[in-house]
């Protein structure tokens, strides 16, 4: 046993407490209650359930009906009343974690249903391009049963934009002009990525069973966009601000942080001066006699042309993961690779980079997509050009690093083995996007890029915009702060260009939590440096970050539980 699986369970039981031991009943009960409601989950979610591995459900579309919603409420309190029942202090420490991670779990699905409602205001949330997606892009089954449930779900879409058109009440409009563009894209991806993905299937039924649900669901679809621009989008006059009530329990419940919204400006604004720093001198590294914005131009001009875009950043990857493994950073669980990709169609348009793994239940596909959105085929020179600057040879390693190695996909290597069904089924963004920011600038320090000061100004520009990020969606979604505002401050903190900057603070409309990049961040690097200080000289940097991938995606709170003798604070 390594000495930090010796703290893992002396943290824990220290933490929590074994003066009693656990009560197998009281275990047994929690086990099922917690797995009963998940499984319902996945029955009203199924086409996120295909995704996170789970396949009772592969068949079916999401019915999110007005009775149907209604429903899932009543189902959600009922497990909240059931929770009653559990008496933590009768689990085990391990499982008290569990419970902790499903309470708040199951609190914030109630939350996103009944407050947030994002089946009243957002149009983006019927479109069934993500829906589809597992079954073209994994072998979890055969591919003859895969387009079977694909064919079932093409059957239900005209049911689910049905249902939009009831639901959908007064949207920001903004949410719906994207909804426009995004189902576009779905549609073009039906008729090219999907129907190629299945060309090898020879059965003729099938293969005519699938091209009628296709035809059917784009008329369908394109129906609804019809609807969309001409009757929703004159009425699209809603507020996706959130206010400050919402916004703190949205951080509460999904993410475990429970810190007054003051005092995390005031700790994103001190990590922006320090990242500032550290980026005007790598700047200056780079060529003493130019100011920043001259920096930038000849960043932006430095990338890859489009038709070696993606070999560039596969052999990027290589070079990334040996540097892992060789330094001793953290070990690389598997010889399967990331597989470089365009980023599908439907998801396009709001897609810079990404990572798409098996999700944490899935026992047989192992395919892992880098995503890249590429320029439209059909686009001028000029837009091109502008829009390859943004994977320039200075930015492309954070981003790397970020999204495959020893980002997101190593988290879903170590994930996949987390100890229990409640850690595959719940967990915290702010690690998972925390963890992904947190290694750009910790790899940089291992001595990734043997101190090229053109790496650190790329690592240290996109940590700023994700500084900004915490302050802009904060103080616009509760301290007034406007639009244009937002805008202003991507390109006064982050020096981006309008363009850039209009799309970075639109985001926060949708994902108004976008500061959880650099929330979980600093609560990963204040738990790592706490341990450190904690354990000594048999701290170990490598197998600290196995054990804490290793427990899904756990929100920091519970992981000071269970690796520090005293939690102290989570920043």
């Amino acid at each position: 046993m390594t000495w930090m699986y010796r703290s893992l369970a002396v943290g824990l039981a220290f933490a929590l407490g074994c003066a009693a031991g656990p009560d197998p009943k009281q275990m047994s009960h929690f086990e099922d209650l917690s797995r009963t409601y998940i499984e319902g989950f996945y029955a009203y979610n199924p086409s996120f359930a295909t995704s996170w591995g789970f396949h009772q459900f592969d068949d079916s579309l999401e019915n999110w009906s007005p009775e149907a919603i209604r429903s899932e409420e009543a189902r959600i309190r009922g497990a909240l009343k059931d929770l009653e029942t559990v008496d933590p202090k009768k689990l085990d420490p391990a499982t008290r974690i569990d419970f902790e991670l499903f309470h708040r779990g199951v609190e914030g699905n109630l939350f996103s249903l009944v407050e947030m409602r994002p089946w009243e205001i957002d149009p983006g949330q019927y479109n069934y391009g993500f829906m589809l997606e597992p079954m073209i892009a994994r072998s979890f089954a055969p591919t003859e049963s895969r387009l079977r449930s694909l064919t079932s779900r093409l059957r239900q879409v005209g049911r689910q934009l049905a249902n939009a058109r009831v639901n959908l009440k007064n949207p920001p409009r903004m949410f719906t002009e994207f909804a426009i563009g995004d189902f576009e894209g779905t549609i073009s991806y039906l008729q090219n990525d999907v129907t190629r993905a299945f060309s090898s299937v020879k059965d003729p039924a099938l293969r005519s069973d699938f091209e009628k649900a296709k035809t059917e669901a784009i008329a369908e679809t394109r129906s609804h966009m019809k609807w969309m621009h001409d009757t929703l989008l004159p009425a699209s006059n809603g507020s996706y601000l959130l206010g400050e009530d919402r916004y703190r329990k949205k951080l509460s419940y999904e993410e475990m942080i429970d810190v007054p919204l003051d005092t995390l400006l005031a700790v994103g604004e001190r990590e922006m001066a320090r990242l500032d720093a550290r980026y005007q001198a790598a700047a200056k590294r780079i060529d003493p006699s130019k100011p920043v914005a001259e920096i930038v131009a000849m960043m932006r001009q430095d990338h890859p042309p489009a038709d070696s875009l993606l070999d560039y950043a596969r052999g990027l990857l290589e070079g990334i993961r040996s540097f892992c493994i060789e330094s001793k950073f953290i070990a690389i669980p598997s010889e399967v690779r990331c597989q470089v990709r365009p980023t599908p169609e439907y998801a396009a348009s709001r897609s810079f980079a990404s990572f798409d793994g098996p999700g944490p239940l899935e026992t047989k596909a192992t395919e892992a997509f880098y995503n890249i959105t590429l320029p439209g085929k059909t686009w001028p020179k000029d837009r091109v050009e502008q829009f390859l600057q943004g994977y320039n040879r200075w930015t492309l390693p954070s981003t790397s690093i970020h999204e495959v190695y020893p980002g997101h996909y190593t988290h879903f290597l170590y994930a996949k083995n987390s100890p229990t069904f409640v850690r595959k089924a719940f967990g915290a963004g702010s690690f998972a996007e925390g963890w992904g920011l947190y290694t750009e600038e910790a790899v940089l320090n291992h001595g990734y890029g043997n101190g090229d000061p053109k790496i650190e100004f790329g690592v240290m520009r996109w940590a700023l915009i994700r500084a900004c990020r915490l302050q802009v969606g904060i103080r616009l979604h509760t301290r007034g702060m406007t639009m244009e505002e937002g805008v202003r401050y991507f390109m006064d903190h982050a020096g981006l260009e309008r363009v850039n900057a209009e799309r970075e603070a639109g985001r926060a409309a949708f994902d108004p939590t976008y500061s959880i990049y650099t929330l979980g961040a600093l609560e990963i690097r204040k738990l790592r440096d706490d341990v450190a200080r904690e354990q000594g000289k048999k701290f170990d940097l490598a197998q600290f970050h196995a054990t804490i991938l290793s427990q899904g995606a756990l929100p920091v709170a519970l992981l000071r539980r269970m690796l520090l003798r005293s939690e102290g604070s989570i920043l």
